[in-house]
């Protein structure tokens, strides 16, 4: 376990203290990996558990996160629109771990754990993180989806559930720092939930600065939350919440340890 004075090292910035990433007071069980015991290459991990995590609202279980993207029985990364992935999680033949998309406050709280500790596994937790984000033509999906209307957006995690209303920023690209507006810090409370006031100093460790995206039309009937750092955009790390639903995009996937688990070719692994 990890308390609140040690340090960590993120790439490309000095060390930090990490009650400046870490609620004080929290502590968290150790990230483990999991194994697929009838796979034959020397790497036989499917993904990585963690403990005691609010992925879904009101349910507090441990959760699996996929090593990498999700892939096709060919290796291939899978580059789906929002309503496909949708689909995806339901289909058992396609998806037999039962796999399903992440939301933006989900996303956030996985990568806020990844980024302390100093064994080999979380630190390889964190790089494949940076993998996942790093610049590319193409960002993460989550299943976070935002209709906006006159001004308001409605936000719903795990594809339905409600997750309230906040209003728009007036700017639609605007630059996180420590004195965000109260109508920036609502937003982004909405979107990425109990942990968005820690999302500027998460994010910046796989570029900076963070930038916030809304539309330019307040009433558009469905955006898709998408996350990462896109080349044509200065390299900025990007939080777009104003992605069109039928972009294709690839996701990394979590499952819910109890029923993964129950499948005994699954094991669990402190290194």
């Amino acid at each position: 376990m990890y308390s609140t004075s040690e340090r960590f090292k993120p790439a490309g910035h000095k060390a930090q203290e990490l009650s400046e990433i870490v609620m004080p007071e929290e502590v968290f069980k150790p990230i483990q990996r999991v194994i697929d015991t009838t796979l034959e290459q020397h790497d036989r991990t499917i993904g990585y558990l963690f403990r005691d995590v609010e992925c879904k609202k009101g349910y507090v279980g441990d959760v699996v996160l996929s090593k990498e993207l999700l892939c096709d029985v060919n290796g291939t990364t899978m580059r789906k629109t929002s309503p496909d992935w949708q689909k995806y999680e339901e289909q058992n033949t396609e998806n037999p771990q039962e796999w399903l998309i992440p939301s933006g406050p989900l996303v956030l709280e996985l990568c806020y754990r990844s980024q302390f500790g100093t064994t080999p596994l979380s630190q390889e937790v964190q790089l494949s993180w940076h993998k996942t984000l790093s610049p590319q033509e193409w960002w993460l999906q989550t299943s976070t989806r935002l209709r906006y209307e006159k001004g308001i957006a409605h936000v719903y995690h795990d594809w339905t559930t409600d997750a309230g209303i906040a209003p728009v920023p007036d700017e639609n690209g605007v630059d996180l720092s420590n004195d965000n507006t109260p109508c920036v810090n609502q937003f982004l409370h909405t979107i990425l939930g109990k942990r968005s006031s820690y999302a500027q100093q998460v994010f910046e460790q796989y570029d900076s600065p963070v930038r916030l995206w809304t539309p330019n039309n307040t009433a558009i009937d469905g955006c898709a939350l998408v996350l990462g750092v896109s080349s044509n955009d200065d390299d900025r790390f990007s939080i777009d919440a104003s992605n069109d639903i039928g972009s294709n995009g690839p996701a990394r996937g979590v499952a819910l340890a109890k029923k993964l688990l129950k499948d005994k070719r699954y094991e669990v692994r402190d290194t």
